[in-house]
């Protein structure tokens, strides 16, 4: 006795439902950006990125979380070589679908894509990031010192970012507002303390 081909609309349900996922998207689903006059990003295609080709459920955009890599971070390293090892490590070892972040600032001040900012990030640590936005600057600042053109880049990068994404000035802060952590360092961290990020935000979102 032969079994019975399904029939045809039944057939089609069962894909439409088997592989539609509500709210789901591949890396490849990326939002464009569009930077104004001023701001300098190196985009994902300039620095070789590669799509991980992995669903993940996107987000929507409320807070703005700064971070550190958390490693030093000499002049002679190559920030480029940097993302693309981050980017093979934290797939092949921590089985993320991409660099944790979404921006990266080099100690040159430099500003690169990462991880599609659609996309929620990753952590080591216990804090729900869907919703924020990630930003690390290179290297360690509990030993390091943030240069003041990091520290421009950076506020210009957030005053970007609260804009496009409607966030409060009061919803930026550090990883370590959000969990135990040492994270964004504390010469980095200072400025977030003491306000001068969210006063450099204010001011350029006040033009």
């Amino acid at each position: 006795m032969t079994s019975q081909a399904p029939p045809l609309v039944l057939l089609l349900v069962f894909m439409s439902t088997g592989c539609a996922e509500r709210g789901v998207t591949h890396a490849t689903d990326i939002p464009t950006l569009h930077y104004p006059e001023g701001l300098s990003v190196v985009t994902r295609d300039a620095w070789g990125w590669e799509d991980g080709h992995r669903a993940l459920e996107q987000h929507v955009i409320n807070r703005i979380t700064i971070h550190h890599g958390g490693e030093d971070f000499p002049t002679t390293k190559d920030p480029i070589d940097y993302l693309q090892h981050l980017q093979s490590w934290s797939r092949t070892e921590k089985n993320w679908t991409d660099i944790p972040y979404h921006f990266m600032i080099d100690l040159r001040g430099t500003i690169y894509e990462a991880r599609p900012v659609n996309l929620p990030g990753d952590t080591n640590t216990g804090y729900d990031t869907r919703g924020h936005a990630l930003i690390c600057v290179m290297g360690n600042y509990e030993n390091q010192i943030i240069s003041p053109g990091q520290l421009n880049a950076l506020i210009s990068l957030t005053a970007f970012l609260a804009k496009t994404f409607d966030v409060a000035v009061d919803s930026i802060k550090g990883h370590k507002d959000y969990t135990e952590t040492l994270c964004p360092g504390k010469d980095l961290y200072k400025y977030l303390r003491d306000g001068t990020i969210a006063r450099g935000v204010r001011e350029i979102l006040k033009k």
